[in-house]
């Protein structure tokens, strides 16, 4: 990421990316969508989409190194629990309120914050260095995926609504509450590997996170649960199977669908590490309910599973022994577990606005003034280059409908890929709002740096 580095393109200089962080600050709920909130979350973005290029070609990390060395990773989960008490709290009585808003583009912006956060603490916490810099903000963020993974085991929401394309156009309600579900299900798919990763260094922090890990949560448990019943697997009336991977509903036959995506080899490797490693079998604490739970993977060891992760074997043979012996009676450490911060201090704050704060974000963010959408387009286009950004690409573009490898770019706006006319036709309801206020808003900008340099 450095000046004089030509093998990799860049997002950002590293000057630039340091300066980015220094000034990262924690905001509180009622700033949301202010200014300055959204200035910091462009930010971020770039931070992110660096992050991303530095780790996917296996680059000096300098991203990584720049939040451990300014101990900004605990300012990037404070932020994260803000946006999601906003979700919780706030979203929805806006959603109750008499909604007039014309467009979902900004509050869209908003609302897809969260993914770009949790993406990018995937990709720090792989590291334990980045474990230890968040410090007691692991017990926050363990409670935010807590929450995440527990909504996906319930299974009370019915995904087949966002894994088609609705080719009916829709209000600008209907279109944010879609839209809303579908960046919550991404977020807590994520959650996964970040349990996973934390799991992985809980030796490296406190006895508290691994205690919070194990037996607070029960993430074994949990992991169990989603093995057991999949939300990202879809049974259709034909008999295919549709596997949500890579933020995509993709179709498989009955077979292919026992490969393993890599969700679910986070999944299996995050129970290798919970059940089988030393450390976290000394501090799990069984009982009958998360042992019933854990014993139910084994109808789901096959050849396919076992050929792909051949590890997997030795946790084949701990379940069966399990199976044989009864809970153990054990007597969980005496632990004083430490209070989210986070949740605790950003709640006491709002307690009793949260409608207040409703019909303030919904006149500023929901009604936002037309020269204000245009500055935050401005950002967005800026942000989300298309030249830059297919320079970046790691694998080819898909196609917006279909999900298959695309060849062609939209003309106007230049950001959405499609396989061919039929799936754009197909997905212009949707893209029509955010293009033409994308293509719009690049043409003025083009329009003003031609002024500008003449």
């Amino acid at each position: 990421m450095a000046e004089g580095t030509e093998a990799v393109q860049s997002v950002l200089y590293y000057t630039e990316a340091e300066a980015f962080v220094e000034t990262l600050r924690t905001f509180q709920i009622k700033d949301i969508g202010s200014d300055k909130w959204e200035t910091q979350r462009e930010h971020v973005e770039k931070l992110n989409i660096q992050a991303v290029v530095d780790a996917t070609n296996n680059v000096e990390e300098s991203i990584k190194e720049l939040l451990i060395t300014h101990e900004k990773i605990p300012v990037l989960i404070h932020e994260l629990i803000a946006l999601d008490l906003w979700k919780r709290n706030v979203l929805p009585k806006i959603f109750e309120m008499k909604f007039n808003a014309e467009t979902s583009f900004p509050a869209y912006v908003v609302m897809f914050y969260e993914a770009i956060l949790i993406g990018l603490l995937e990709v720090l916490l792989f590291h334990s260095e980045c474990c230890e810099a968040a410090g007691d903000a692991l017990h926050d963020l363990l409670q935010y995926c807590q929450h995440k993974l527990v909504w996906l085991v319930a299974g009370e929401e019915d995904w087949h609504d966002i894994s088609v394309e609705s080719t009916s156009v829709s209000d600008a309600k209907d279109e944010l509450l879609k839209r809303h579900k579908k960046i919550s299900f991404d977020v807590s798919l994520k959650c996964v590997a970040i349990v996973r990763y934390i799991g992985e260094h809980s030796k490296d922090v406190s006895l508290g996170i691994t205690t919070r890990v194990l037996n607070t949560y029960d993430f074994p448990a949990i992991f169990a649960g989603l093995i057991d019943n999949p939300p990202w697997l879809l049974r259709q009336d034909d008999g295919q199977w549709l596997k949500y991977d890579n933020n995509k509903w993709n179709k498989h036959s009955h077979d292919d669908v026992k490969n393993l995506s890599k969700l679910e080899g986070q999944l299996w490797i995050g129970m290798l590490q919970f059940l089988m490693s030393e450390h976290c079998q000394r501090n799990y604490q069984l009982n009958s309910s998360n042992q019933a739970s854990i014993l139910k993977l084994r109808a789901h060891f096959h050849p396919q599973i076992l050929n792909q992760l051949p590890a997997l074997v030795d946790l084949q043979r701990y379940l069966e022994e399990l199976s044989l012996l009864s809970t153990p009676a054990s007597r969980p450490p005496l632990i004083l577990e430490q209070v989210p911060e986070f949740y605790t201090a950003l709640e006491n704050k709002c307690n009793g606005k949260w409608k207040e704060l409703a019909v303030k974000h919904y006149k500023e963010i929901f009604c936002m003034s037309k020269e204000r959408m245009k500055k935050q387009a401005d950002k967005f286009a800026a942000t989300y280059d298309m030249d830059v950004m297919s320079d970046l690409l790691s694998e080819p573009p898909k196609c917006e409908s279909c999900g298959e490898g695309a060849a062609k770019r939209c003309s106007s706006c230049q950001t959405s890929w499609y396989c061919g006319r039929e799936c754009q036709v197909k997905h212009w309801p949707k893209h029509k709002e955010p293009c033409k206020l994308i293509a719009k808003t690049m043409k003025d900008v083009k329009a003003a740096k031609s002024q500008g340099g003449s």
